[in-house]
């Protein structure tokens, strides 16, 4: 028996175009107020991370997923993550400045109408503290445990992190705001839910338990799996381009993440597409940032970690580190 999801499909091939152009066509979203006075100046510190208590379950795998070959030529797919809940990253301070910080963001947030969500984009240019959280190497290295390889921040600015913020309609017959049916542009991605469960009901993370090729949003069967968070600061990790994944809409309240993107320096595959970036910001804006991420991603590991200051990180580290499931 077919089973119909309720998340509609985000656009895909001739439709991703349409979307590129259409977003070319409309007017530069604006802040509500210049991006120094977002940030609230509160500085990173690796105080923040808990090395003690980092959980991870419902650890699937690319392999777990049904992939036989790896999209990375330095991994293979049992080696790669491509989904897992993590909780007991962050400190109880640490938690506190990321919801501190991502509240502040939202007076530069915009919507999308083929979105549907609140979002501040490049929230690294916007905010210090995710902008050095993102820099740190201890940071890096909780995430490489989770991920299976090496990372970088991804070159991409404008891809490289967001905050969502999903509301429930405020009106009748208005649509929810949701995360359609989607894959990433980027693969390595974590996404820090900072809110608490009492804060909204509904809004569950999901993702299709197989891999792209066999998603059909008409006959989705028993492939859906949820990932519930237990408290604020908990987070989802996904092999973002390799599983479709969405957000249920809200009931009551609201919800938060901050969403963040990785590259694997050791490797030059990238999926982002141009027409991908396009959607988001239009043909002529992503013409220069594209050229300038082709040159970033062919640039050797050791030079990407130093063009952000950060001491090089290697498969060794990975083969070092231990972290409970």
């Amino acid at each position: 028996m077919k089973r119909q999801s309720e998340l509609p499909v985000f656009a895909q091939g001739l439709s991703r175009i349409r979307s590129a152009f259409q977003a070319s066509m409309s007017p530069a979203s604006r802040c509500k107020h210049p991006g120094a006075l977002l940030d609230t100046l509160q500085h990173w510190s690796d105080s923040y991370l808990r090395s003690d208590d980092v959980c991870i379950s419902a650890h699937r795998s690319l392999a777990d997923l049904g992939y036989t070959q790896s999209p990375l030529s330095v991994s293979m797919p049992e080696q790669l993550t491509a989904l897992a809940q993590v909780s007991g990253l962050f400190s109880d301070q640490g938690v506190v400045q990321l919801r501190r910080a991502c509240y502040q963001l939202e007076a530069g947030s915009s919507t999308s109408s083929w979105i549907i969500s609140n979002r501040t984009r490049a929230a690294t240019e916007s905010s210090t503290l995710v902008r050095e959280m993102m820099n740190s190497r201890a940071f890096l290295l909780a995430v490489l445990r989770i991920a299976g390889v090496p990372l970088v921040p991804h070159p991409f600015l404008r891809a490289r992190s967001q905050v969502n913020y999903f509301y429930p309609p405020q009106v009748h017959d208005a649509k929810a705001q949701i995360g359609m049916w989607h894959t990433d542009g980027t693969s390595f991605v974590l996404n820090i839910v900072l809110s608490e469960p009492d804060e909204y009901d509904g809004g569950a993370f999901v993702y299709f338990d197989g891999p792209v090729e066999h998603f059909d949003v008409e006959d989705l069967g028993q492939h859906v799996r949820s990932c519930p968070v237990s408290t604020s600061g908990d987070a989802v990790y996904i092999y973002g381009s390799r599983v479709f994944h969405g957000v249920r809409p809200l009931t009551r309240g609201r919800r938060m993440s901050l969403v963040l993107s990785f590259h694997c320096p050791y490797s030059p595959e990238d999926v982002n597409k141009f027409w991908h970036l396009a959607s988001d910001d239009g043909v002529l804006k992503t013409i220069r940032p594209w050229f300038r991420l082709q040159r970033d991603l062919a640039r050797p590991a050791s030079d990407q970690y130093q063009s952000m200051g950060i001491a090089p990180i290697t498969f060794a580290d990975l083969a070092s580190t231990k972290v409970s499931r």
